[in-house]
């Protein structure tokens, strides 16, 4: 009897360490005695709802489960965001108040902490990068030339610092899923394939599984569809008339396929850049297709008018699911292909003195 309940003890032993099935939120919001609340998981392009309940006297309990540690969201409708936190099994609590959202605390996550550290930095460079822009806005709107050209400096500069942080986290946090999503958000964008192949090949076998690696290595093969040489993939949008447009059929020429959107600030600081290109290039064989990546036809056309965008423009008006967008791996905007006579890509992300040095060599 008494080994039978030794075996008995040891079995409940590894029940108790085994890992929870899922995880449960006990959240308090001061400031909100009742009202719905759901979690939200990222899902094919789109936030479901993962569960749902009500307010009760400030508190309430929502539950979860993933395999491994993802990004959540708890809202109270469209408009108001409780938390956006890393969710992993297990038992997780929640502090926010309805006058400070932006200070929410969730604990109990290790990879959650790690995103909290990760947020704050980007957070304060992001700040800074706006103060920048402001900056070059003021002194544009004066033609002030030299205190664009500090700003702009400043800017990159930046930009960079955010960059290099972004990087250090990844090389420091091999473990966390984190890495991957970060990549996703702030690096894929200008990094090749092969650098996205050897990012993820640096991430522990551990989190190989997790749906950022898995979108990781979606990008790269997208990428590979742009690399230079490759053919050009087709497309058909329509132009702000409504008229529909093929890529293809502006061939005979060097093109620029120019990726932005109206609400875009990096998009609308570059495109003096690529006016002045324009201009000088296009009665040498030089034409531009710009696709947005707007909701509004409104914004979009007025955003033409205004930056004096005078090339082909077409959209879908489908924001991030633009179709010309997912089919060349858009992940942030602005972005470019340029392309020869033939359909061939000779180049990508070329901004600034470096689109206008390819087309000198090009065309001169």
């Amino acid at each position: 009897m008494r080994n039978l309940l030794i075996i008995v003890m040891a079995f409940a032993g590894l029940f108790s360490c085994a890992k929870p099935a899922g995880f449960v939120i006990n959240g308090q919001i001061k400031g909100k005695a009742s009202g719905a609340i759901k979690l939200m998981k990222f899902n094919d392009g789109k936030w479901l709802t993962e569960d749902s309940t009500t307010i009760d006297k400030g508190k309430f309990v929502l539950k979860g489960k993933t395999t491994l540690p993802e990004l959540r969201l708890i809202s109270m409708g469209p408009q108001t965001i409780v938390a956006q936190f890393f969710a992993e099994n297990g038992s997780l609590s929640l502090e926010a108040s309805m006058d400070s959202l932006n200070s929410t605390e969730v604990k109990g996550s290790q990879s959650n902490d790690e995103f909290s550290i990760l947020r704050k930095e980007l957070k304060n460079i992001s700040k800074e990068t706006q103060i920048l822009q402001q900056k070059y806005n003021a002194a544009r709107q004066k033609g002030n030339e030299d205190e664009m050209k500090k700003a702009q400096i400043d800017y990159e500069a930046m930009m960079g610092n955010q960059k290099v942080y972004t990087r250090n986290f990844v090389r420091e946090h091999p473990k966390s899923t984190v890495s991957p999503l970060i990549v996703l958000m702030q690096l894929a964008q200008e990094m090749s394939a092969h650098d996205i192949d050897s990012v993820v090949s640096s991430l522990d076998p551990s989190i190989q599984s997790s749906i950022y690696v898995t979108e990781l290595k979606k990008v790269a093969d997208k990428m590979k569809i742009t690399n230079v040489g490759a053919l050009a993939t087709d497309f058909t949008l329509n132009t702000p008339e409504g008229t529909p447009l093929a890529l293809s059929s502006l061939r005979g020429k060097y093109i620029l396929i120019d990726f932005w959107a109206s609400w875009c600030g990096p998009c609308r600081k570059e495109n003096p850049n690529v006016v002045a290109a324009f201009n000088k290039y296009k009665d040498k064989g030089f034409d531009i297709l710009g696709v947005s990546l707007d909701r509004e036809k409104g914004a979009w056309v007025k955003a033409i008018a205004d930056d004096h965008l005078t090339w082909h423009h077409v959209s879908d008006l489908k924001f991030w699911q633009n179709e010309a967008a997912v089919k060349y791996g858009v992940q942030s905007i602005p972005f470019s292909v340029l392309l020869d006579k033939e359909g061939k890509i000779i180049g990508k992300n070329l901004r600034g003195e470096e689109l206008a040095k390819k087309l000198a060599e090009l065309m001169p």
